[in-house]
């Protein structure tokens, strides 16, 4: 009978009188002890002899991770290689600090398997904020109250990226541990739960009025121009804000009026089509006048601005107004609810934002609905202005 979740947590940490081994499959199984700890284990045979590795304990490692490793242990096998090998240390891993870990884990996982934007995520967070903690301490050596109080720190300064930081380093060090490169750590016992809070899910629509205040703020401020130009261009096409900080000339053809996203810089690893619509087509001209390749660039005029100088702008605008919490990303639910207000189809303001469509026509209607958007956007951006002439007197 294969194994679930639902009867791993049945068993663990209670009297337990079942069978000691149960299977799963692929050489999968859980040895389980009678008071219910419970241990994966993978068993084969080599050389005519039954073989049986230890992979972890659950929960620590969770049932899908035993069944990933299972699965790379089966191709070793299948390949004719001994699943033992895959454990081999004999670089004296066992003295990796957190920084070490963290390392390995960047090079061997995070810059071979994820996109850019993932692999810049977490070296701005768990590896920048993460990389010197316990300096020349083995990392199965830190206490779990050790890291109670380190993440206690973290939650004065910023509780939601305290979560973030444990929840990200609870993976780094997991597959670490599932690749034996250390045995354990104690911060595996910390649920994140159990410090900071969650980050809330967006829930702020902007009124046309405070859109037109926080635009008079950025043509006001003292900022580069590839910045303000930037925030007001995303204000008005609702794109995710690394959609069109990594934009380039090449991708904005102004004779057929569209902007084309390509995959490597959307989320979804789609492609998406907007249109350049009247009211934007000044500041997309003001952008490609002023600059280059690259139309939104940093203090490095060949590269993009950075999200975290992005962010910080953001927050130096927000700081200078008084009408509460909100970030670049609210533009997009902003732009969305107020033109399904208007009577604008769901399928356009999904192609607005970069969706794919559901079900079966993901499958099968590919269509953008340009001229769709086109209208959509030129009424979104006349009330906008409307209210920027207004406000500004």
């Amino acid at each position: 009978m294969a194994l679930s979740d639902t009867k791993l947590r049945s068993i663990h940490g209670k009297p337990y009188s079942g069978p000691s081994e149960v299977s799963d499959a692929d050489g999968l199984s859980v040895r389980i002890s009678p008071k219910g700890v419970i241990t994966f284990q993978f068993r084969y045979r080599w050389n005519g002899k039954p073989q049986r590795l230890g992979l972890g304990r659950y929960p620590a490692m969770p049932l899908k991770d035993a069944r990933t490793l299972v699965g790379e242990l089966r191709l070793m096998y299948d390949g004719g290689k001994d699943p033992r090998t895959y454990f081999e240390n004999t670089t004296g891993e066992s003295m990796m600090t957190v920084g070490d870990c963290l390392c390995y884990w960047k090079e061997q996982y995070v810059d071979v398997a994820l996109r850019p934007m993932t692999r810049a995520l977490y070296t701005s967070t768990v590896i920048k904020h993460l990389g010197n903690a316990f300096p020349g301490r083995a990392i199965g050596d830190i206490t779990v109250k050790q890291w109670v109080d380190f993440f206690a720190k973290e939650e004065k300064e910023n509780p939601r990226r305290a979560r973030q930081l444990l929840s990200q380093a609870r993976t780094a060090i997991g597959w670490c541990i599932r690749r034996q490169v250390i045995d354990n750590a104690s911060i595996m016992r910390i649920s994140p739960r159990d410090v900071g809070v969650r980050a809330e899910t967006g829930s702020r629509v902007l009124t046309y009025s405070e859109l037109a205040g926080i635009w008079i703020a950025i043509e006001r401020s003292r900022a580069a121009t590839s910045n303000k130009l930037l925030h007001q261009m995303l204000m008005l096409w609702g794109a995710r804000v690394s959609e069109l900080r990594l934009s380039e000339r090449r991708e904005f053809d102004l004779s057929e009026g569209v902007w084309t996203v390509p995959k490597e810089h959307s989320k979804m690893n789609n492609v998406i089509r907007r249109p350049i619509f009247e009211q934007i087509k000044p500041l997309l001209e003001k952008a490609m006048q002023t600059y280059d390749q690259v139309l939104f660039p940093g203090a490095d005029t060949e590269a993009p601005i950075t999200i975290a100088a992005a962010n910080r702008y953001i927050l130096r605008i927000r700081e200078g107004m008084d009408i509460g919490y909100w970030r670049a990303h609210d533009f997009r639910r902003t732009l969305v609810t107020r033109l399904s207000e208007e009577g604008v189809a769901p399928h356009v303001t999904e192609r607005m934002l970069g969706h794919e469509l559901g079900g079966v026509m993901a499958v099968y209607n590919k269509h953008d609905w340009i001229e769709d958007q086109r209208r959509a956007y030129e009424l979104h951006a006349d009330k906008l202005f409307w209210h920027i002439r207004k406000a500004a007197g």
